[in-house]
């Protein structure tokens, strides 16, 4: 059986080496979750909720209420703060902010936005050189007049991609290739970021170049992972910036204390 790699396991490679061997090798996992990603899951909840059920008639304030509800099901006890100059109410707002660009942009006044969508959180899978990789898409659209498929995906952060990284970019690229396997595309693909804090989207159209060029970097990137795995002193720490959302600085080589974020407490 081949490895399975997805983008959050090659990112995590790039990023620290040391927190990929605690992850994936050693195979530690913390319930800890900070508070942008807790706001993040949530928003994303509500907009797979809403094409899942296909409400036509969803308006914002049932989006809202739904956010709510969401927000206070899935709260735990392992949700930590790590910028202490805000506080949990931002958080929150922050997520009906999202929502209504969202809504304002994808819902309002389009009592058709069903009508294009083929799924969402769809699960994909392929396998190149006997190497297998997965993804979950947000949204995946198909528009029968241009005969042209859109991979969506929603971002709750701050950083807004280029046009020029986006053509690139190898998490909407391994999403890219796992619709040209089980869809036998043969046309370009829309590839759209929604980043809701600031009702923007950007979107690039990908053709075979981008295609293959992804085929080869995701290749490249999971390869050079199983070689340097053989090799414990590949895992070395990368202290940068990141570190701040990291809850592994107990397990850390290059950590002598816990991640000092403040655990939020309802």
């Amino acid at each position: 059986m081949s490895e399975l790699f997805s983008y959050s396991k090659i990112n995590t490679f790039k990023n620290c080496r040391e927190l990929y061997h605690i992850n994936y090798i050693q195979g530690i996992r913390k319930k800890n979750e900070n508070i942008e990603a807790y706001l993040g899951t949530c928003v994303h909840t509500v907009i797979e909720n809403i094409y899942n059920e296909a409400n036509q008639n969803i308006n914002f304030d049932d989006m809202v209420n739904m956010y709510q509800d969401i927000w206070n099901e899935k709260w735990h006890d392992n949700v930590f703060l790590i910028d202490k100059t805000k506080k949990v109410h931002q958080y929150y707002n922050l997520g009906i902010e999202c929502l209504r660009n969202f809504f304002r942009k994808n819902i309002q006044d389009k009592p058709h936005f069903f009508s294009n969508v083929i799924d969402s959180e769809l699960e994909v899978e392929f396998s190149i050189e006997g190497i297998s990789f997965r993804g979950i898409i947000d949204r995946l659209d198909f528009n029968p007049d241009l005969n042209r498929y859109t991979i969506n995906d929603y971002k709750t952060s701050k950083r807004i991609i280029t046009s020029k990284k986006a053509q690139k970019d190898l998490q909407l690229g391994l999403y890219l290739v796992a619709i040209h396997e089980k869809f036998n595309i043969t046309e370009s693909v829309n590839l759209r970021w929604y980043f809701l804090r600031y009702g923007v989207d950007v979107m690039v159209t990908s053709g075979i170049d981008d295609l293959e060029y992804i085929k080869k970097t995701l290749v490249k990137r999971a390869k050079n992972i199983i070689e340097l795995s053989k090799d414990n002193e590949s895992f070395y720490a990368n202290e940068t910036i990141l570190c701040n959302w990291c809850h592994y600085w107990e397990e850390c080589s290059a950590k002598t204390t816990t991640n000092p974020a403040k655990r939020i407490l309802k």
